[in-house]
């Protein structure tokens, strides 16, 4: 299979791999390759650095997805009916929507949203982060609007912490200790429980006054209903990243910690079952042929020796050139060896430092999507 291939027939592209490596980068330029042929894409990033909103003209904290404009998409050919559009995670704006679709009314969802509590809840839960993409990534598949989804991921010790995250939030809200702080009606039975949970409460009182530990115990009463539909839906992204429909790709370079992130990314895959899909290498030599032939000029400047001096280190600049150019090539050779049946290995032309404007996403897209 071709990366053409995976970018045409995919439901979901989850990109993976080490910080610097241009992951944000490359899923941008797959989302406009794949929009550009035709399909309904999403590009979301999760990415702190926040270089996809630079590279795409996305605004910082929307509330909904940015739609890039039909004449810029498809700029220098035929409009097509492929859409593109973009969105920078808001963790706020994501969980507010689950607690409104979650709650079994109106009036619950108020009782949650409207808690001086909750403001703190994005802030305090580990993986919050996290639990935006996954939930974000499950509704958009559930409504069904995009035919391929690209998330861009954190660096990779954490890429996968989006599958995770929502069971670790849900196991937050079912704890045996945070069920001590629940309403009685809500608590766990048991006499000894029952005491504790009311010695827990008056010695709250004492310290914050009955006010705010009746508002906090009415909070987690509320939100702790909704742990069942977390762990639903958590299981169901589970199955659907697991699936043909879904692929993910790791993003490396030529540099020895970012293929040692590559070997970890590639193991975490192997054992969650998922469907590693192949390598794209950035930041590397292997499409370069170097400095073409600068031995040529010398019989151009045999009378000047300070000319020559200049030719001799050109010369000794292409030798480096094409030295790195080899090797590189030799590594995405390797990578490639090492990938199972239909995976692929490719690599994106070096671009000389970040891609900043839409006309180099076209362009990287391009090239990759036809390697």
């Amino acid at each position: 299979m071709s990366l053409q291939s995976l970018l045409r027939e995919k439901r979901v592209l989850v990109l993976c791999g080490a910080g610097g490596v241009g992951k944000t980068t490359t899923a941008a330029a797959l989302g406009v390759a794949a929009a550009r042929e035709g399909r309904k894409v999403l590009v979301l990033t999760i990415d702190p650095a926040r270089r996809l909103a630079e590279a795409m003209g996305m605004p910082e904290g929307g509330a909904e997805p940015t739609s890039i404009p039909p004449e810029r998409l498809h700029a220098g050919r035929e409009p097509g009916p492929g859409r593109l559009d973009v969105w920078m995670l808001d963790p706020r704006v994501v969980f507010e929507r689950f607690v409104r679709r979650l709650s079994p009314s109106p009036e619950a969802a108020r009782n949650i949203l409207e808690n001086r509590l909750y403001r703190f809840l994005s802030d305090l839960v580990a993986g919050m982060q996290e639990y935006a993409a996954a939930e974000a990534l499950d509704n958009f598949l559930d409504e069904g609007h995009y035919e391929l989804i690209v998330l861009d991921t954190p660096p990779s010790r954490h890429a996968l912490d989006f599958l995770e995250a929502p069971g670790r939030l849900a196991r937050f809200l079912d704890d045996r200790i945070v069920s001590l702080f629940l309403p009685e009606e809500k608590g766990r039975g048991g006499r000894l429980w029952r005491k504790t949970s009311q010695l827990l409460g008056n010695v709250l009182g004492s310290i914050f006054g009955e006010g705010f530990t009746q508002e906090m115990r009415t909070f987690l009463g509320a939100f702790s209903g909704l742990f069942a539909g977390i762990l639903l839906r958590a299981d169901r992204l589970r199955g659907r990243l697991s699936s043909p429909d879904a692929a993910f790709l790791l993003v490396t370079s030529p540099e020895g910690a970012s293929l040692e992130e590559a070997s970890f990314f590639r193991d975490m895959l192997r054992e969650k079952g998922l469907p590693f899909a192949g390598y794209v290498l950035n930041r590397s030599w292997a499409r370069e042929d170097g400095l073409t032939s600068p031995e040529a000029l010398l019989r151009h400047v045999e009378d000047d020796g300070a000319a020559r001096d200049g030719v001799e280190a050109l010369i000794g600049l292409a030798d480096l050139e094409r030295a790195r150019a080899e090797a590189h090539r030799g590594l995405l050779k390797r990578l490639a060896e090492k990938l199972p049946a239909g995976a692929v290995a490719v690599a994106a032309p070096e671009a000389g430092g970040e891609l900043e404007d839409f006309g180099g996403l076209v362009r990287l897209g391009d090239a990759l999507a036809t390697s």
